[in-house]
Order: structure tokens, then C-alpha cells, then sequence
């Protein structure tokens, strides 16, 4: 099971060739590849998962990307989750189809992965709180909202990129 990652995933996945002129334009920002390749590393693999596993992260962050309809990304993470040997039901994260049938905890993470990806501003305290009654901690409704926040981010900077570069 590889832990391995390429130096830029957001290069990679917007499938941008290292002499192009929109590479050129991130390499003139190296504080921000560096910072976003970073948060990669800590959304996805941080020293210490915790209650959320290396495989939940990667199938969540699939899940973004195809209720983005990203399919690269979708793609990469898929990869990365089949990279931390998931089983059945965590792969089933994965899938925007899949909710409440998989048990309270799994139900709770995924509603709010869905509401957070594509109706943020609706989000409230109270759906935090149904995290906290179906099973996560403080630290782990936090550490979901990273992953959220950082997948949703890196899903508007890859379309961006592929917009500049003229392609899908």
C-alpha cells in the first residue's frame, strides 16, 4: 500500500504540461503550490488519521469531485483509495447514490459532505451537532471540515487552470 503522492497534485490533475505558460504562471507563486500540496498532504494522509482512515478521506474527496463531475480528480482519488486497500463500505463513500443505509455514522459524515460540497451557506450548528450525536468528536467535525474545504478548493483551482489552459 503506497502513501506516496506526486509533488503536485493540482498540476497533475488539471494535466498541465511543465512548459506551458499557465505552469509558468503557478511556478511564479511557489508560497502557494507549496501551501496547497501541503493541505493535500494534511486533509489526506496527516501523521495521525484519527477517527477519520486514510481510505474514508480519499472516498469522501472522490465523492466531491464527482458531484462536481471532476472526473480526473475523481479519478486520483479513487486511485488513492484503492492505494489504502479499502473495503466495501468505505469505498461506498465514494458514490453520491450511497446515504443513509450504511448506519448512522457513515449517513451523518456523508450528508454533511454533500451539504457542505453543494449548499454551503445552508449549512448550520445543527448539522455539526448530528455529527457529534451520530459519533464523531469535536476534532474530527473539524478535521471533516478541512477535508471539505480543502477538496471543494482544490476542485474551483483545477477548473481554473484547465479554463486558462483552454481544455477540460
Amino acid at each position: 500500500m503506497s502513501s506516496a503522492t506526486p509533488d503536485d497534485v493540482i498540476d497533475m490533475v488539471a494535466s498541465l504540461d511543465p512548459d506551458s505558460p499557465v505552469a509558468e504562471l503557478r511556478r511564479r507563486r511557489p508560497d502557494l503550490r507549496r501551501l496547497s500540496q501541503t493541505s493535500y498532504d494534511a486533509a489526506l494522509r496527516p501523521q495521525e488519521p484519527r477517527n477519520l482512515s486514510y481510505a474514508e478521506r480519499a472516498a469522501l474527496a472522490a465523492r466531491m469531485a464527482r458531484l462536481w463531475k471532476d472526473e480526473a480528480l475523481e479519478r486520483h482519488y479513487l486511485d488513492r483509495l484503492a492505494a489504502e486497500g479499502a473495503g466495501a463500505l468505505v469505498a461506498a463513500y465514494a458514490d453520491p447514490a450511497t446515504g443513509p443505509d450504511l448506519g448512522p455514522r457513515a449517513a451523518a459524515i456523508l450528508r454533511h459532505v454533500d451539504l457542505v460540497t453543494l449548499t454551503p451557506e445552508k449549512a448550520t450548528r445543527a448539522d455539526v451537532e448530528r455529527l457529534i450525536a451520530a459519533g464523531l468528536d469535536d476534532r474530527d467535525a473539524v478535521t471533516l471540515a478541512g477535508l471539505i474545504a480543502y477538496v471543494n478548493y482544490q476542485i474551483r483551482v483545477v477548473a481554473g487552470l484547465r479554463m486558462l489552459r483552454g481544455g477540460p
